[in-house]
């Protein structure tokens, strides 16, 4: 029963190892010359490069 036991926490234990690693499409955006009033959007694409879990928890406007 033991081994049955280890042979199942095993691979958890060697995924959780992994390290995260963050990649992005680009760190910065020049949106140009624009009108005061105009609505701007852009999309950040932030992926995870690494085998462990990326955690985001705080995310400020610079």
């Amino acid at each position: 029963m033991k081994k049955f036991l280890l042979l199942l926490l095993l691979p958890a234990a060697l995924y959780c190892n992994g390290k995260p690693k963050i990649e992005f499409d680009a760190l910065t955006h020049d949106f140009g010359e624009q009108s005061q009033n105009a609505e701007l959007k852009h999309t950040f694409i932030i992926r995870n490069a690494g085998d462990g879990t990326l955690l985001i928890d705080k995310i400020r406007a610079g």
